[in-house]
């Protein structure tokens, strides 16, 4: 399949006029130029300089003192150059992800240069030689029944490794109250209304919530990565944590694409 490099990315100018309007999308109508130049690192009077001509060409409207917008032309250019973007490098991320070497179990002996079979099961990748499915790849060593395999070349669609979710539940942290202000009644009908794979305790806070619900987290210590992994492997991930941690983990899930909501107790 042929990959072709975006304008958007290949022009500097291009790019910076892009993001331009990307924040200015993601901020209006409040929107303090000082901001953008801090965040996109450049000057403040180049910021200045590529909205007075976006302004100008009629993607941005400026309605007051640091309050900008983006016309309906403005929006429909960011919508493109960022959807351009996105199918460049997510067709970039899935030839890499197929070209790197990914660690399976081997369901069954195999040898190095069998072609083997891939599927997911309880959050686990599995190569094997009998069971046929959509995904297949090439081992890259000898294994035995049960052993690590590592596989690469991999083609098609992997069965099980649709991405499951995470759902943050926030308590109150101790300066404003804790579990002596959490309903932990909404936290344990959450708890047992849903079904979970795993469920994490992101702090002492959290740890202390479970605790009065008699219930034992399976993530103890590096709760919001795990949780992470967990879901980019198509489990369903229930994590508790409390306030000040909430805006760190909701960055990392959207930096790595993972689904996520966010319950408040």
């Amino acid at each position: 399949m042929e990959v072709s490099v975006p304008e958007e990315l290949k022009d500097r100018r291009e790019l910076m006029r892009t993001l331009i309007l990307a924040y200015i999308g993601l901020k209006q109508p409040r929107v303090h130029l000082g901001e953008i130049g801090e965040e996109l690192g450049v000057s403040l009077q180049a910021v200045h300089n590529y909205v007075k001509e976006l302004v100008e060409e009629g993607y941005v409207e400026k309605r007051g003192r640091a309050e900008y917008a983006l016309t309906n032309r403005g929006a429909e250019r960011a919508m493109e150059a960022v959807n351009n973007i996105r199918r460049f490098s997510t067709r970039v991320a899935e030839e890499l992800g197929r070209r790197m070497t990914w660690a399976a179990i081997a369901a069954e002996d195999i040898e190095e240069g069998d072609t083997v079979y891939l599927y997911m099961e309880n959050g686990l990748l599995y190569a094997s030689k009998s069971r046929k499915t959509t995904a297949r790849a090439v081992a890259k060593a000898d294994a035995k029944e049960g052993q690590d395999v590592p596989v690469t070349n991999i083609e098609g669609e992997i069965p099980g490794l649709e991405r499951g979710e995470v759902v943050f539940v926030c308590v109150p942290s101790a300066r404003e109250g804790g579990t002596r202000k959490a309903d932990l009644e909404k936290l344990k009908r959450l708890i047992e209304e849903e079904d979970y794979d795993l469920i994490g305790a992101a702090g002492t806070t959290a740890r202390a919530a479970l605790n009065m619900l008699e219930v034992e987290p399976d993530l103890k210590f590096g709760v919001i990565n795990g949780a992470l992994i967990a879901a980019a492997k198509g489990l369903r991930v229930l994590v508790v944590l409390s306030s000040p941690m909430l805006h760190r983990a909701k960055r990392k899930a959207d930096q790595r694409g993972v689904k996520y909501r966010i319950e408040y107790v």
